[in-house]
Parts: structure tokens; sequence; C-alpha cells
């Protein structure tokens, strides 16, 4: 609230000038949106979280049971680091070369005042005290900010895994002996199986639109916002603020990206169950086929603000919107 909420008024009140100035204080207001968004989504959906990741840890042990897929599961959980890594990587290396510099210089006000009521910050020990307080304000912005996009595309891309999974293994039930056997006599032990992990999973996919929809729809709106007000900065200001545009577009991108794998993974397991060979079984496990394939049915999508679905045409919708608008105001 003091560094970035009075900053910014003050700054606004009493130095911007030129559209220019508004325009890099309104990214900085984002910026701030962002924040008290995930600071405040960290503390009251604390809860719902940990029986999410306790529903997401069952399915998991139950997933590598069968030894036949767990060099598929390490495959997949290793690019799924990969992913986390190079999200981690690209934002604390801009953040340490370019960001902090400029963030906690305290003669570049980077469209904010820094530390009001304090001056001097040309002299000992005001400045040493502001910069303190501005490195300890970045620090945690940083903690708070990437670990909540981290842990979200976690989940998502686990959850996706999951599906993968269980595709595969309802699939498996088609591999029987017929001419030794009229009905697959594997459904017995498997199929109750498979239908439980279903149920877990719709369950988590349940907590997770839960957690995430008004947070993203926040998010998509902030960043939306911050990347259309890049295209109207002169591009010798572009550097200081760079870190913030990439960091944007790559959240923006990887949500698209991965809720959009998550759709095709559910649709896969549709077509799994359609053709898992349920004609050899028995009619109760038909019936419990039929119902499976039911849920299965409905489409698996995280909405933002429970309206715009996040997915790779939404991706592409709203980069074609914004270039549009952009395109219109400025030139």
């Amino acid at each position: 609230m003091y560094i970035y909420g009075v900053g910014n008024v003050v700054y606004q009140v009493e130095y911007a000038q030129t559209a220019g100035d508004f325009i890099k204080s309104y990214v900085n207001v984002t910026l701030f949106v962002l924040i008290a968004n995930n600071s405040y989504w960290f503390i009251m959906k604390r809860p719902l979280l940990k029986s999410t990741l306790d529903g997401i840890k069952r399915s998991d042990d139950l997933a590598i049971v069968n030894e036949l897929f767990r060099g598929k599961h390490e495959r997949t959980v290793r690019k799924i680091k990969r992913i986390l890594f190079i999200f981690y990587g690209f934002n604390l290396g801009n953040a340490t070369f370019v960001y902090l510099p400029n963030r906690v210089d305290v003669l570049n006000n980077y469209a904010m005042t820094p530390c009001v009521g304090m001056g001097p910050l040309t002299s000992s020990p005001n400045r040493e005290i502001c910069m303190t307080l501005l490195f300890s304000q970045e620090l945690t912005i940083m903690t708070v900010v990437l670990n909540y996009q981290a842990l979200l595309l976690l989940l998502i891309a686990h959850t996706a895994l999951l599906y993968e999974m269980l595709s595969e293994e309802i699939m498996t039930l088609n591999n029987f002996n017929r001419n030794e056997f009229f009905n697959n006599p594997a459904t017995k032990e498997v199929l109750p199986r498979i239908i439980h992990r279903h149920s877990i999973i719709l369950s988590v996919i349940d907590n997770l639109k839960a957690l995430y929809s008004v947070p993203i729809g926040v998010n998509f709106g902030t960043n939306a916002i911050c990347i259309s007000l890049f295209f109207y900065l002169p591009l010798q200001e572009w550097l200081q603020f760079m870190p913030i545009l990439v960091y944007c577009f790559l959240v923006f991108f990887l949500y698209c990206f991965l809720c959009q794998r998550l759709s095709n993974a559910a649709e896969v397991f549709e077509l799994a169950v359609y053709a898992c060979g349920w004609e050899n079984f028995t009619f109760n496990q038909r019936r419990a086929v039929y119902v499976m394939l039911r849920q299965a049915q409905k489409p698996v999508e995280i909405l933002a603000a429970d309206i715009i679905p996040v997915n790779i045409s939404t991706f592409a919708t709203t980069l074609q919107a914004m270039f549009k608008f952009v395109t219109v105001v400025k030139f």
C-alpha cells in the first residue's frame, strides 16, 4: 500500500504531465492489482488448495500403481518441470538484470514516487532506507506472483497428465484373449480403479475452477491492459519495462496453452471410454462405463471469471483484438 498505492497516487497527482507518464503509471497500477489479487488468493484459498493437492496426490499414487505407465509418468513430469524452470528462468533473469536495478534505484522513479515523505533521497540514511524498502517490496512481489503462477501451471499440467494416463490405462481393457474368454476378466479389478480415479479428477477440476476462476479473470484483464499499454510507450522506454511485458505475455500464453492441453486430454479420455471394448463387459460393467462416458462427455475447460474459456483460441483472438485496438487508437 505504501510503495505502490501511495507512490502511484502521488506520482499521478504531482509529477505526471504527458500521456506517456500516465501510461507508465497505469502499468504500475495493473501491477498493484495483480499483487493484491494473488496475495488475497494465497490467504483466502489455502484450505481449498490443500484439499485439491490431496486429491491430486491420491490420483497420482493410483496412476503409478501399474508399472506399464510409470515410465510415461516420469517423462511427462520431467517435461512439466522444464516448463516451470523456463518460466522461473525467464522471469528471474529479467528481474535480476533489468527489473530490480531500475526499481531499486531511488533516482529512477519508474513512473512511481519512491518512498513518499522520506526525502531527500540523495542523502544518507534516507537513500539506504528507501532502497531497502524497495528491494524488500520487489522481492516479496516476485515471491508471491511467481509462485502463484507456477503453482497454477503445475496443477493444470499435472491434471492433464492424469487424464492422459487414465486414457491409456482404460484402453488396455481391449487386450485379452477373446478365444479363451467371452468377457474381459481384467475389468473386475481394473474398471473400479479407473472409475475411482476419474471421480477424483473430476473433483480436482471442480476445485480448480473454484480456486482460479475469479483470479484468472482478474489476471487476464490486467495482463491484457498491461500488454496494450506498452504499445503506447516509445521504444527507448521499453527496456526498463521489458520484464513486465515478458512476464505478462509468458503467463498469458502458458495459461492458454496448458488449459488447452487439459481440454484436449479430457476429449481423448472421452474417446478412450467409448473405445475401451465395453461390448466385452458384463451388464453391470457396461452400465458403469455408460455413466462414466456421460460424465466424460461434459466439456472440461477453465473459465476466466466464469465467462471466458481459457484456451489457445482465446489467446489468439485476444491478441488480435489488442492489435486492432492499438492500431485504431494510436495510428
